[in-house]
């Protein structure tokens, strides 16, 4: 068993993280109960979890390390971990016990049950109005005493409390107490309880402080595990182009920092936010709700293909980033493709992906023959058919099952999806990446720039070199 430890970090992060495992355990479910023709290999994202053998069974939950603001968990409902009733009876015996003549009193808070505004049935969409945290649509059960984290500035050494920009989140991961506590807690013991562990699987928010945050605990795993591989998903929370000036340099800041400043901590790094939508999409971009849903898809695609067996971690990094060359992905995705008979030609794939495919950073791709590296994950749809007659084997992997949709997921995004949705992705190092690279370049000229302070200005500069080098690299791909 080859494991997987997913890290989240930050809010819109962990938007996109609860789609995720709720769309995992559809899949699951699906092939527990026999609807699903694709053996998948559960223990690669899960951990296996013993206690209550004998009651209710073993049980799998995430292997995942969430953190995010305390106000931001919402009525994330507890795990069994968490105290049980019986729980509280030893409590109760231990006050007794306790050296204490006077009366005593045993307060509980009640619990809030997993995805506070789900109710039951086959089919239960939320209205926007009922959504205020992303624990609202949880449908998974979390090791919460293990795997869910508040982080707070205060709490980690900022003496304000802020954690509002990229530089903020890194001083409160670095604060004196909070590194250590994290790194030697609850990391240690998720990771140290793999047999095989490949690598991570990270998402974090492409701004703010757990961008910061996020990208000084990335660093120090890396030190820890050199040779394991670290695929990243930058998680904006909506379009590129409407992120602020002080949005935009978190973001500039963030790819330097993961793909240089660090040594190079970061394998593959995968812009996820909204760029171009075709009319098979409909997502209202003010909706996180709906917009995390989208870039939930585009994560479990690809995750998808290693949960089948078709490529491991290493394998599907080494193949798109052609060794680890080109690091920054494109992920262009096509929720609902249907292909005519008369399309079945690989003439017409470069078509298809300029203008029915979304990307998340926007690039554009008219020309197959000009991508460094790709891998099309097929599922449900026809698109395999029109690259395998070019494609060797190792290209592409058709898992034949649509994406099965939880009842949490806001299906109206795809058009005529119900239960389930076919699926074609197309993840790439293409020179379509550029564009978005050189729109956070532009943000951190110095001259221009009112968000930054006197005595960043270096670090800026250095920054603006290295997004240079990434640039020229991707302007090498024909």
């Amino acid at each position: 068993m080859k494991e997987i430890i997913t890290l989240q970090f930050g809010e819109s992060a962990n938007y996109v993280g609860t789609h995720y495992w709720n769309m995992q355990q559809q899949q699951f479910a699906e092939e527990s109960s026999g609807d699903s023709n694709t053996h998948l290999a559960m223990d690669v994202f899960y951990s296996e979890d013993d206690q209550g053998v004998g009651k209710r069974g073993k049980r799998y939950t995430p292997r995942v390390l969430v953190f995010d603001k305390v106000g931001n968990f919402g009525s994330l409902g507890q795990s069994r971990h968490a105290q049980t009733e019986d729980d509280s009876k030893d409590i109760e015996s231990e006050i007794e016990a306790a050296q204490w003549d006077g009366a005593t009193e045993v307060h509980r808070q009640i619990p809030y049950a997993s995805g506070a505004v789900l109710g039951t049935g086959a089919i239960n969409e939320l209205s926007e109005s009922q959504v205020r945290y992303w624990s609202d649509f949880n449908e998974v059960e979390f090791n919460t005493v293990q795997s869910l984290s508040s982080v707070s500035g205060v709490e980690f050494g900022n003496s304000l409390g802020e954690m509002n920009t990229f530089q903020e989140g890194g001083e409160v991961f670095n604060g004196e107490n909070g590194r250590d506590e994290i790194l030697e807690g609850k990391f240690r013991v998720l990771a140290e309880a793999c047999d095989q562990m490949q690598g991570f699987q990270v998402l974090a928010d492409a701004h703010g402080g757990f961008a910061g945050f996020g990208a000084g605990f990335v660093e120090k795993v890396r030190e820890e595990y050199p040779k394991s591989s670290i695929l990243l998903y930058n998680v904006a929370s909506g379009r590129v182009g409407d992120m602020g000036g002080a949005q935009t340099i978190d973001a500039a800041i963030g790819l330097a920092t993961n793909l240089e400043n660090v040594s190079a901590a970061v394998n593959m790094y995968v812009p996820s936010a909204l760029k171009r939508l075709y009319p098979g999409v409909q997502i209202e971009e003010s909706s996180r709700y709906q917009t995390s849903a989208f870039m939930a898809t585009n994560v479990s695609q690809w995750s998808q293909c290693i949960l089948a067996g078709r490529r491991s971690l290493d394998e599907m990094i080494s193949q798109v980033t052609q060794q680890q060359y080109f690091k920054v992905a494109e992920s262009l995705l096509s929720p609902g493709l249907q292909i005519s008979d008369s399309k079945y030609d690989f003439g017409s794939a470069a078509g298809l992906l300029e203008q029915r495919f979304v990307a998340s950073s926007g690039a554009v791709v008219s020309d197959l023959s000009s991508l460094a590296g790709q891998l099309v994950v097929d599922r449900g749809t026809e698109f395999s058919r029109l690259v395998r007659e070019r494609y060797a084997a190792t290209a592409y992997a058709d898992l034949g099952q649509a994406v099965a949709l939880p009842r949490s997921f806001p299906r109206r995004i795809f058009q005529g999806a119900r239960d389930s949705v076919g699926v074609a992705g197309m993840l790439c190092t293409t020179a379509g990446t550029t564009a978005y690279v050189q729109r956070l370049h532009e943000s951190v000229q110095v001259e221009r720039s009112r968000h930054v302070k006197d005595y960043e200005r270096e670090w800026i500069r250095e920054v603006r070199g290295v997004l240079d080098s990434v640039i020229d690299r991707y302007a090498t791909i024909s």
